[in-house]
């Protein structure tokens, strides 16, 4: 072998050893920089692409997990081989937040008892269990994943026997967070709903709602206790059609004297400071009073269809609406009665939904419709006439004590929290509740629809990109590469 073919071998093999060792360097990087990456949060290395966002959590979220001072466990419930890749990414996304936040996939067919530990119901697959050392919470599947069905869709089905079909909703971040909310919090207000005096009992809607912000509910009669119970986040009196008696009065009068708090809804039709003096009292000591009948709008921006389905204008700087998150809402009261400020009152009291200056008051509608009983023109019977008490008035009000801290509000309609109404008034009663509980926000989270809305492209913009891609790029390219070609040839 000659020299120079020594001499190229030596340089082939230190070539050789060169490129192993640089790609030997190259692989431990890549692996160490993987290492890396994977001790990075989730919400760094993987981006929530989905185009619904449905992994994406909000700031209420974070904010609530970011500032956890505690171990909580998140075991995910599904049977090996189906979890959902929804739940699956939303629980990590919990989990790289906070690292107190574990979670342990449990499989129910190789520990089939593990669930009893936390529930007495057989859960569906795909559920959540969320413990701290507080309590415990269940989210179920068919929690996380809901479907709601239009009043078109209803009628359809109830008229026609057409199966609805409904939307689909992901509700993970919204039920998790409530549960993670539920675990975790120290104290946990009650509401206590009056009973014993004819009052509307509570929908199922508005006791979701207030469960739905960890606020447990239970009745309580006040003829059976001599003081609210310390646990009492708020005392609720919905629509009572009799008065409470003097000792009940009492016992509400010390509740607020200590920093209590109570929600009042009444009827013009059944409240009166002469039908129901001991409850009067309790408005009239936080400086509201009733100005008694059936109050009308005369200003047709502050009414629908009729002037006494009113539309009241929100007042939005009051304490009950800083804890709203829009007031760009609108509010119905129906079949309301005029709540006014004592004059001479040493409380703090704001109007929370107010009329026109064009409102007034027919005292006595009955007697009013009886003039037109047998008249075609029984809508007269609506209409201001001379004595008829006018001037702003509330349909909503809130009072304060500020030396002791005790709190009222009152709402002058039955169905301000009625079910046929309660959507448009939901937003401002929870954010009284919530206030009047003391939670500093809502925990209420808005679900995701599943269905991915379909771009709409007009005819014109059909036929104008089927142009372009159909015709003009095919032809522009086989011109381009027809000019390609002859440049070429001609080398």
């Amino acid at each position: 072998m000659s020299k120079n073919n020594k001499t190229v071998n030596v340089k082939s093999t230190k070539m050789g050893s060169y490129s192993a060792f640089l790609t030997l360097v190259v692989i431990a990087f890549v692996i160490v920089v993987n290492l890396m990456v994977g001790e990075l949060p989730t919400t760094i290395t993987k981006l929530d692409t989905s185009s619904l966002q449905l992994y994406t959590l909000s700031e209420t979220t974070t904010s609530m997990v970011g500032a956890l001072k505690e171990d909580v466990t998140f075991y995910y419930i599904v049977q090996n081989g189906t979890e959902d890749a929804n739940i699956e990414e939303i629980l990590n996304r919990y989990a790289s937040y906070s690292s107190h936040i574990v979670v342990k996939t449990i499989d129910p067919t190789s520990n089939p008892g593990f669930s009893t530990k936390y529930t007495d119901d057989t859960l569906s697959n795909n559920s959540v269990i969320i413990e701290s050392a507080k309590r415990s919470s269940v989210v179920t599947n068919e929690e996380i994943y809901t479907t709601e069905y239009s009043e078109e869709e209803l009628m359809n089905y109830y008229y026609y026997g057409t199966t609805p079909s409904g939307t689909r909703y992901f509700n993970g971040e919204s039920a998790l967070t409530t549960a993670l909310d539920y675990v975790t919090s120290d104290n946990l207000p009650v509401l206590y709903i009056t009973t014993g005096h004819g009052e509307t009992t509570l929908s199922d809607t508005v006791l979701a709602d207030a469960k739905a912000e960890n606020i447990l509910t239970e009745e309580l009669s006040l003829l059976t206790v001599t003081e609210i119970p310390d646990d009492a986040g708020a005392v609720i009196m919905n629509v009572p059609t009799a008065d409470i008696s003097e000792a009940e009065r009492d016992v509400l009068l010390m509740y607020l004297e200590t920093g209590g708090k109570l929600i009042l809804n009444t009827d013009f039709s059944t409240y009166s400071a002469s039908a129901m003096p001991n409850l009067a009292a309790i408005t009239q000591a936080y400086g509201l009073e009733a100005e008694e009948g059936l109050l009308m709008e005369g200003n047709t921006s502050y009414y629908m269809t009729a002037p006494y389905y009113l539309l009241p204008k929100l007042n939005e700087n009051s304490d009950v609406a800083a804890n709203m998150s829009s007031t760009n809402i609108t509010t119905i009261t129906p079949m309301a009665h005029a709540i006014k400020k004592i004059a001479d009152t040493d409380k703090y009291v704001e109007g929370i939904l107010t009329t026109s200056a064009d409102a007034y008051v027919i005292a006595d509608i009955q007697a009013r419709l009886e003039e037109y009983s047998d008249s075609d023109s029984a809508a007269e019977a609506y209409n201001k006439r001379d004595g008829d008490a006018t001037g702003t008035f509330y349909t909503a009000a809130y009072a304060e004590d500020t030396v002791t801290g005790g709190k009222l509000m009152w709402v002058s309609t039955p169905y301000f929290v009625d079910d046929y109404f309660y959507s448009y008034n939901s937003e401002l009663f929870m954010s009284a509740l919530t206030m009047l509980c003391e939670k500093s926000s809502s925990i209420s989270i808005l679900g995701k629809a599943l269905q991915v809305m379909s771009l709409a492209v007009s005819t014109a913009a059909a036929s104008f990109w089927g142009v372009v891609f159909c015709l003009v790029l095919p032809v522009g390219a086989a011109v381009i590469g027809l000019v390609i070609w002859n440049k070429r040839r001609k080398r």
